[in-house]
């Protein structure tokens, strides 16, 4: 036999292990997708975004099931809530900047920390200043999370993106302003925000996140007519009453949207009403005598489940509770957790902070270290996050340590449901400007 008919025939014998092959998972895939309904979105839901969204390329019956309307919302419900954290890098310069979102399930730490967003950037920061606190949370921050997509900012510059299909897309109008939360109405994304006016005085504002932006100020003072408010004095005073959601995340349940208090309304919870656009305050729980200040206490609101939860803990004292608003406005104890208050801080935290983060009593401690400035004045020192459960037992180690460049811990859970709002605007993952980049 000569060589050309050799090869002639060794080039047959692999177009045909090919075509068999090709034939083998072409039958294969046919027989998952002729499986019930039932069983074959099970089995997806199981498996991690990249994969799912893999498969979509493997016969036209799959791009169909996993492009399902219904299948999408199945596998959104069915992800585990995952805790998100913006560590600082110690590496970072004025003229290089990395940037990191890190997902990680503090019940399950036997999982490890998950970077969902990562990319370095280079210029020169003029905010930069490694020895002043502010100066890194300026450069990084998670501004809310829903429905699977992150609202985040990045040297000033504020972006939309879901982390599960790497999509983003920039918000110049949200730049250099606070944002107070991100919310949904309907299928639409939604951000409310403060702009600061020629004469200093804060304008509430609103975006709507579509294919197109539509920005709309609802007033200065926008507050319901039936909301009795005895210690306003002036527009500002609302503003005051309201955290960053870089800081304090608001929590969305309902149509509204619920902030803890802050020192200037003690006594209650603000309220932002999602349709109407104004807000209103409600009551706390009746607890035992809580001081005029809330400088003692350490409150969180959460959305638990579809109910609004309220971690609170009181200083210099070793429990922390976790109150729940039931479908008739009252509010119940759902736990009431003893801290192991010496091993917290046996791992050498000078001041702590517990707030429970879900329904079932899981308690996160984030802890600060004393550190030493110059002429040996008190800084702000490591942070670290440690897990305690409801029985009070800590997790052996710290689950953080390092330096955060925002004190929020979003939740956050994963999506593969494609949004109108990114066609033709996202960004490709190689370029520079990319969110996800070094992943």
């Amino acid at each position: 036999m000569t060589r050309t008919g050799s090869s002639a025939k060794n080039k047959e014998s692999v177009q045909t292990e090919i075509d068999m092959e090709s034939k083998r998972s072409s039958t294969a895939a046919g027989h998952i997708a002729d499986l019930p309904e039932q069983i074959w979105w099970a089995i997806l839901e199981r498996l991690p975004p990249k994969s799912v969204l893999r498969f979509r390329a493997v016969c036209k019956s799959w791009l169909n099931c996993i492009s399902n309307n219904n299948f999408l919302e199945e596998y959104h419900g069915r992800q585990k809530p995952q805790h998100l954290i913006v560590p600082v890098d110690p590496d970072n310069t004025r003229h290089k900047m990395s940037h990191r979102v890190d997902a990680v399930d503090f019940q399950h730490p036997e999982d490890g920390f998950r970077s969902i967003i990562s990319f370095t950037s280079f210029g020169v920061f003029e905010v930069f200043d490694p020895d002043e606190e502010t100066a890194e949370h300026l450069m990084s921050a998670v501004q809310g999370s829903i429905g699977g997509l992150l609202l985040v900012s990045f040297e000033h510059r504020c972006y939309i993106c879901n982390p599960s299909t790497k999509e983003s897309r920039r918000l110049p109008q949200l730049d250099d302003h606070e944002i107070l939360g991100l919310y949904m109405l309907g299928d639409e994304f939604r951000v409310l925000y403060l702009k600061e006016d020629e004469e200093g005085d804060d304008e509430f504002f609103v975006l709507s996140v579509h294919q197109s932006l539509s920005n709309k100020s609802i007033g200065y003072c926008p507050v319901s007519p039936a909301a009795n408010l005895p210690e306003i004095d002036g527009p500002k005073k609302l503003g005051f009453s309201l955290q960053s959601s870089a800081i304090e995340p608001p929590a969305m349940v309902g149509a509204n949207l619920y902030w803890a208090p802050l020192e200037l309304w003690p006594r209650e919870i603000t309220v932002f009403d999602c349709q109407s656009e104004l807000f209103h305050w409600m009551k706390l729980p009746k607890t035992k005598e809580r001081s005029k200040s809330n400088t003692n206490n350490t409150m969180k609101v959460l959305e638990l489940d579809g109910e609004l939860g309220l971690s609170l803990h009181r200083r210099g004292e070793s429990s922390v509770e976790l109150w729940v608003l039931d479908s008739l406005k009252m509010w119940e104890l759902k736990h009431s957790i003893q801290l192991p208050v010496a091993d917290i801080t046996g791992f050498g935290a000078h001041t702590w902070d517990p707030f429970l983060m879900s329904m079932d009593g899981g308690v996160i401690v984030r802890c600060v270290s004393q550190g030493q400035g110059q002429g040996g004045e008190g800084q702000q020192g490591t942070q670290a996050l440690l897990y305690c459960n409801r029985h009070g037992e800590l997790a052996p180690g710290p689950l953080f340590v390092g330096d955060l460049a925002a004190p929020a811990i979003h939740l956050f859970k994963q999506s593969i449901r494609r949004h109108a709002l990114f066609q033709g605007h996202q960004q490709d993952a190689t370029s520079p400007l990319s969110l996800f980049r070094d992943l």
